[in-house]
């Protein structure tokens, strides 16, 4: 089974193997963007275009427009995509790893 570890080098080919971002924004401010893991999670799963057909033209607590492109990773089993979400939270938003595990469902 994929760890968030193994799965990330996608997501850096846009957010940077940093976090830092680059085609896609920094992942620095990841838990002010989405304050829980879910909406994260959700956010990953149906990338740009399932959010905006499924949930709404804006995205995250700031109401962000949904204006770039996310792929989606729909195809990741549901443990990668949580792993991937805790992975980036803590690796680049600075959360407490037993925090996220519980807070994504993974403890």
């Amino acid at each position: 089974m994929l760890g968030g570890r193994e799965v990330f080098p996608t997501c850096a080919a846009c957010h940077g193997t940093d976090g830092s971002g680059g085609a896609g924004p920094s992942l620095a401010s990841v838990r002010e963007t989405f304050p829980d893991c879910e909406t994260h999670v959700q956010w990953i799963r149906l990338g740009s275009e399932g959010w905006k057909s499924e949930v709404a033209p804006t995205y995250g607590a700031q109401d962000a427009a949904v204006d770039q492109v996310m792929p989606a990773f729909g195809t990741l089993d549901e443990t990668a995509l949580r792993r991937v979400a805790m992975y980036e939270r803590v690796r680049f938003g600075g959360s407490e790893p037993d925090a996220e595990r519980v807070a994504c469902g993974l403890s």
